[in-house]
């Protein structure tokens, strides 16, 4: 990258990295990187660059040594001296004067003389029978050519309807700051809306394709051109073939499922043991058919056949070598999630072919009757924990684990800060389970939202600061991020409580460039002493919180 950087840049690149080894200690590293990034990056067009870098530097930092900090910090400084001129010409492109227009030859600019305008042609009467018959919608660019295709589409649709009306019944408004529940990027999957785009694009296309032989007799060739332009006659078809199509899609997406588990199995073999095994031989016993013969007084003649055994030797693939159907479910559910990664959106990994059955194949209005009415008790600040998790335990044993995770992520989005909070979410999600492979083989989804919490609540505190907000969303943003450390136990989440600590720690980086980086580096010494025990009092650590951050946001809105 150096190599095709302008003299007077790599100049400067060698200063900055020559002083940069001059620096000894962390501290002393955050205080060089908040000096350099906001010196190289001064301008108005370097706004949204610098908070993005020092976001990213921040965030790496955690974990690391002080020789790896310093490689970290190289890094980002020949990003910035690399990329800063392609910022800068792209911030003019957006916000300076437009492009110059080209000269326009003289005979194409000379004004065009009017003319009269043409009265249109009558339009000769046509008979009914003259008139084009109706067709159905055209197909979608992405269609191949497939003989039932306007049928293929016509499935489509109405599969397409009754994935968005299921995840319909799984979005919840998204809670602002302060909030146990709050993410700075991307909330839980589920209630982003785009998913359901997603969702249908893979369902309605790669495996609505794979299942083009199992609906082709039953279903594709029934569909005629009164199906595909007549919505009564829509809505009987579909009535009619919805349970035959549903069914066809669950056989394929179950044994999808089945090779997907094998596939992942032997993946985690081979990165056990480096290899996919060592071709073998097995001994099996083969069925061997042949005359039966019989010998009467010297005379042998064959009647009939018998059927024997023997014992063969048989070659034996690598056991951890992967089968064209284990590739293919691989294949596809890349697909599926390189589909969500080009519209911004990271799946989890139990976002699986099982939990696309479970789409399909839940009973809509029991969910719905469910979800109103744990969310209606945790909202209710009458309801104890210890009823409400009894009610949760019943909806267990009526719904899958993914769906009882979309419950208890519902619940504590919109009840986290009243009778579902972080602590019946812990409870939830760990339950009895001593590590984390038995967390996840009970509970799917909740625990990666879980372990989220500490790092989503540090920079909750962040953005709080970074935007101002009233005192009480500041000493929320507080106490909610302090909660984590007394409910989170270390040894299930002591990576992500240390992520969270070193977010905090670069405060005094993230805010070199603002004019009160001493107050905000005053209220992270303040939450770091009560995260490392230092100052265990809570109520102290707010009220000084309070009095350091009072003559800063007290003019502040009161909402976020």
């Amino acid at each position: 990258m150096t190599d095709t950087l302008p003299a007077d840049q790599r100049l400067l690149l060698d200063d900055v990295l020559s002083r940069l080894g001059k620096v000894e200690e962390s501290a002393g590293l955050l205080r060089f990187m908040a000096e350099i990034l906001k010196t190289l990056l001064r301008r108005q067009g370097d706004l949204q660059f610098l908070a993005v870098i020092q976001d990213a530097f921040a965030a790496g930092l955690t974990g690391l040594t002080f020789p790896e900090q310093k490689e970290l910090a190289a890094e980002v400084i020949q990003v910035v001296i690399t990329k800063r001129p392609e910022i800068a010409l792209a911030w003019q492109k957006i916000h300076g004067q437009p492009p110059r227009q080209a000269s326009i030859p003289a005979e194409a600019a000379a004004p065009v003389k009017a003319q009269a305008p043409v009265s249109p042609a009558p339009v000769p009467q046509r008979r009914a029978a003259d008139l084009p018959m109706e067709m159905p919608p055209p197909l979608p660019p992405e269609a191949d050519e497939y003989a039932f295709g306007h049928a293929e589409a016509f499935v489509a649709s109405q599969l397409g309807d009754a994935l968005d009306n299921r995840l319909a019944l799984m979005r919840v408004p998204l809670p602002a700051i302060p909030s146990v529940a709050w993410c700075l990027d991307q909330p839980f999957f589920l209630f982003v809306p785009g998913f359901a785009a997603i969702a249908k694009a893979f369902i309605t296309g790669p495996i609505l394709r794979r299942c083009r032989d199992g609906l082709e007799k039953r279903v594709l060739s029934r569909v005629d051109h009164e199906v595909l332009t007549r919505p009564e006659r829509q809505t009987e078809f579909w009535n009619e073939a919805r349970e035959q199509v549903w069914k066809v899609i669950d056989e394929s997406l179950t044994k999808l499922a089945t090779h997907h588990k094998a596939a992942e199995a032997k993946q985690a073999a081979i990165a056990r043991t480096g290899n996919e095994g060592k071709e073998g031989f097995r001994v099996v016993e083969m069925p061997v058919t042949r005359p039966r013969t019989y010998n009467i007084l010297g005379v042998e003649f064959a009647l009939g056949q018998i059927t024997t055994t023997k014992r063969v030797k048989v070659k034996v693939p690598p056991p951890y070598k992967m089968e064209p159907e284990e590739i293919e479910a691989m294949d596809l559910i890349r697909e599926f999630r390189n589909g969500a990664a080009q519209a911004g959106l990271k799946l989890p990994d139990a976002a699986d072919f099982q939990f696309l059955r479970t789409l399909l194949n839940f009973n809509p209005r029991l969910f719905a009757q469910s979800r109103d009415e744990l969310i209606g008790l945790a909202a209710h600040e009458d309801t104890t924990s210890a009823f409400l998790t009894e009610r949760l335990k019943a909806a267990d044993k009526s719904f899958t684990n993914h769906l009882t995770d979309v419950l208890v992520m519902m619940m504590f989005t919109r009840c986290g800060d009243t009778s579902f909070r972080l602590a019946q979410f812990h409870a939830a999600c760990v339950g009895s389970a001593r590590d984390k492979s038995a967390m996840v083989a009970k509970r799917p989804f909740i625990p990666a939202e879980l372990a989220r919490r500490p790092h989503e609540l540090a920079l909750q505190l962040r953005e709080a600061l970074r935007r101002r907000l009233h005192l009480d969303a500041v000493l929320g943003s507080v106490e909610r991020l302090l909660d984590c450390y007394k409910v989170m136990s270390r040894n299930l989440f002591g990576a992500e409580l240390d992520e969270a600590r070193g977010v905090i720690t670069a405060f005094p980086m993230v805010f070199a460039a603002d004019a009160e980086v001493a107050t905000y580096t005053t209220i992270a010494k303040l939450v770091l002493a009560t995260i490392t025990g230092e100052q265990p009092d809570r109520s102290i650590c707010l009220m000084r919180v309070g009095q350091a951050y009072d003559r800063i946001g007290r003019k502040a809105a009161a909402t976020a």
